[in-house]
């Protein structure tokens, strides 16, 4: 080690001493950039989670049909999808709103979905999903419920709920027969961890939802693809369109509620903007407290002059102080960052926050994505702060002359 870097970590942490302006000024770095990590990687998991629950809830890529019409003769269209390159599963779905019914006065709307027992598991995880009973139980005599409308409505495994369309409602009004309500019994609750998905879904098969969308028996109303690259999911989509009507579109998943992602992503960048300001704000206090720092050793300044110390071991010396408290401040901002992240969950508990979290993020817990890079961004920007305010009070050091020095000191 050089000598100007050894004085450098000596002049912060003397001997004997407690380093107080070291001490102050590692503390202040260090509240910054956890407060930017944590800032960064809350909104990063809330985005992270809410794309991987879009693809868990409609799959890489979805058919579909437009404005209310239904696909036909689906097996067909299934076979020629799956041949497409870079398809790995396809699985067809039947979605409508649904009338539940516990008792009389226990009615709520909600989110019918009807899948294809056999093929569900290849394109998504909603069999791992289901708690408090078997997924393989399910057939046309029962249902899967969404544990939070479970809760709201006293359901439990083993229970029985009425469903009614209300498309059957309304050929009824049109003078059609109508069927009476459906009776299923309970066969597993689904908890997905999605609040969207738990407090509003029930799960059929397919011919159940059929039945009750008044569906022909190759009729859907979707058609979910499983891509062996996720990241292909836009190319796919493109592909499909030869084998698709005018009536029926092919959507990568991201398409779906892209608007509140792309809400989250610049909430996520004006918070970086904010913590930023708040650092580089910080950054010019410790500026000023280095600069003080610097002068109050005049006399040391003009005697390593005299002994032939350069201008730019001078520079060197206060520089690498900068640099020094940036770097300390910055491994210990990262470990108050994973501190506060590991107890997340109590601290939105102690906050009171947990309803704020389920209606406005549809979570039931906080979800964590470490992003390497908002740590390498945070690193480099602290580093560099640090050393920019640094500059002047090394500037001004490394220009004194050892006579000015020792007669002013």
């Amino acid at each position: 080690m050089s000598w100007p870097l050894f004085l450098s970590f000596r002049q912060l942490f003397p001997p004997k001493k407690f380093p107080v302006f070291a001490t102050v000024s590692i503390l202040g770095v260090a509240l910054g950039v956890a407060a930017l990590l944590i800032v960064q990687t809350v909104m990063n998991s809330f985005g992270e989670e809410h794309r991987k629950r879009i693809r868990e809830s409609v799959g890489d890529v979805v058919i579909s049909p437009d404005f209310g019409n239904r696909v036909a003769d689906t097996p067909a269209l299934m076979k020629s999808l799956a041949a497409l390159t870079g398809v790995a599963a396809v699985a067809p779905q039947v979605e409508g709103p649904v009338i539940i019914e516990r008792r009389k006065d226990d009615i709520v709307f909600g989110v019918m979905r009807g899948i294809d027992v056999n093929r569900e598991g290849a394109v998504s995880p909603l069999p791992s999903f289901v708690i408090d009973g078997k997924f393989d139980d399910l057939d046309d005599d029962r249902v899967i419920v969404g544990r939070t409308l479970a809760r709201r409505l006293g359901l439990y495994t083993g229970a029985k709920i009425t469903l009614q369309s209300p498309v059957r409602v309304a050929r009824s009004l049109g003078g059609e027969k109508l069927d009476l309500p459906k009776e299923l019994e309970i066969c597993g609750l689904l908890h997905s961890g999605f609040n969207d998905v738990d407090a509003n879904t029930v799960i059929v098969t397919l011919r159940t939802a059929r039945s009750m969308q008044m569906l022909g028996a190759k009729d859907s109303t979707g058609i979910r693809l499983k891509l062996t690259d996720k990241d292909a999911a836009e190319a796919v989509a493109r592909s499909c369109a030869h084998l698709l009507t005018d009536e029926i579109s092919a959507k990568p998943w991201y398409l779906f509620n892209q608007h509140f992602l792309q809400a989250v992503a610049m909430e996520k960048q004006m918070l970086f903007l904010l913590m930023f300001i708040i650092t580089l704000v910080a950054s010019f206090s410790i500026g000023s407290t280095l600069f003080s720092h610097v002068v109050r050793r005049n006399r040391e300044i003009g005697l390593l002059g005299a002994l032939g110390a350069k201008p730019a071991n001078i520079l060197t010396l206060y520089l690498s102080q900068g640099f020094l408290v940036g770097l300390l401040g910055f491994a210990l901002g990262v470990a108050m960052t994973f501190l506060v992240l590991t107890f997340r969950q109590e601290i939105v508990g102690l906050l009171g926050a947990n309803d704020v979290l389920l209606k406005q993020y549809k979570f039931d817990r906080v979800p964590l994505y470490y992003n390497t890079a908002d740590f390498v961004k945070a690193g480099v920007l602290t580093l560099g702060l640090m050393t920019v305010a640094a500059l002047l009070p090394a500037l001004w050091a490394s220009r004194r002359k050892p006579s000015e020095a020792m007669r002013d000191a």
